[in-house]
């Protein structure tokens, strides 16, 4: 959340960039080519989370594409050299491919197994009031973010001449809230940068601020509610998260049930003598004599 802490969000995932080569894509959707290997603009996207794909700049999507072009160009000649026909390089590409396949199995497994139904969640909630009271004061607030002061200032007046704050972020936010109408929810002063904490806790419930300068652009935020502190969040504000914490919890027992039922159908041996066998030195390992002691 751009609010929170500065984040690279989405090019933590160009380590799947090599997995993005496609041969006949449609002509007008491919963006770059090395040697014949594709990269469309459904690739692009694809990889970049959907929260993100409103905030995400040209600047940004320029630089995926380069490190899409630095990461095809360096497997190409990985596969030129023939690396992939090593014994050495075969053996990682089946350890990977093995871990995708388990966590695909586990995953689609644990769908069918695990469920959590809402009257669970309640039961917890109204168990547990204390889990669930807030410790110092919260904001809820929704905002608007764009990058110029001039784009702040007019939006400001549009508002303030009865334009709707929502519809405006949905059209004018570059921030991955803008498609909930600049909603970002309860906060606590230290949750939140340090100018838009300062302007959301001097406002009134449905006051709207000055633009706020920050790193990420200008803020314009307006209160929608605010709780003290002691009070109790509202269930459905925690429902996601005790559903979250219930499922979690039963995804590890119906692993363990899951994993108990395959061994309980299959041949397992095991040499635990093998265990006190001192191994043989590695080739070339130099033995330390007795005297080195």
């Amino acid at each position: 959340m751009t609010l929170l802490h500065p984040k690279g969000f989405w090019f933590g995932l160009v380590v799947a960039c090599a997995l993005l080569c496609r041969c006949g894509g449609r002509e007008e959707t491919v963006i770059a080519t090395v040697n014949g290997a594709e990269l469309t603009l459904e690739d692009l996207y694809a990889e970049i989370p959907k929260d993100y794909l409103n905030s995400v700049t040209q600047e940004q999507k320029l630089e995926f594409i380069d490190r899409w072009i630095n990461s095809e160009v360096l497997y190409q000649e990985a596969v030129r050299r023939g690396l992939q026909r090593e014994a050495q390089i075969r053996e990682k590409i089946r350890t990977v491919e093995k871990n995708i396949l388990i966590a695909e199995l586990v995953q689609r497994e644990l769908q069918n197994r695990v469920h959590v139904a809402e009257e669970d969640a309640l039961e917890y909630y109204e168990a547990h009031p204390d889990d669930y009271t807030r410790k110092v004061d919260e904001v809820r607030i929704a905002q608007i973010l764009v990058p110029t002061i001039e784009e702040a200032r007019k939006i400001r007046k549009e508002i303030e001449a009865g334009g709707d704050f929502a519809q405006l972020a949905r059209e004018h936010s570059v921030d991955p809230t803008a498609e909930y109408g600049g909603d970002l929810g309860y906060f606590a002063r230290e949750d939140l940068l340090s100018e838009v904490a300062k302007a959301a806790f001097s406002l009134s419930p449905g006051a709207l601020s000055q633009p706020v300068k920050t790193e990420f652009g200008y803020h314009l935020i307006t209160v929608i509610d605010k709780k003290k502190k002691g009070s109790v969040r509202a269930f459905d504000l925690v429902k996601e998260e005790i559903i979250a914490q219930f499922s979690a919890k039963r995804e590890i027992e119906q692993l363990e049930l899951f994993l108990e039922e395959l061994k309980e159908n299959s041949s397992i041996k095991q040499h635990f003598e093998l265990l006190s066998v001192t191994p043989l030195p590695a080739e070339n390992t130099v033995v330390p004599s007795q005297e080195s002691y």
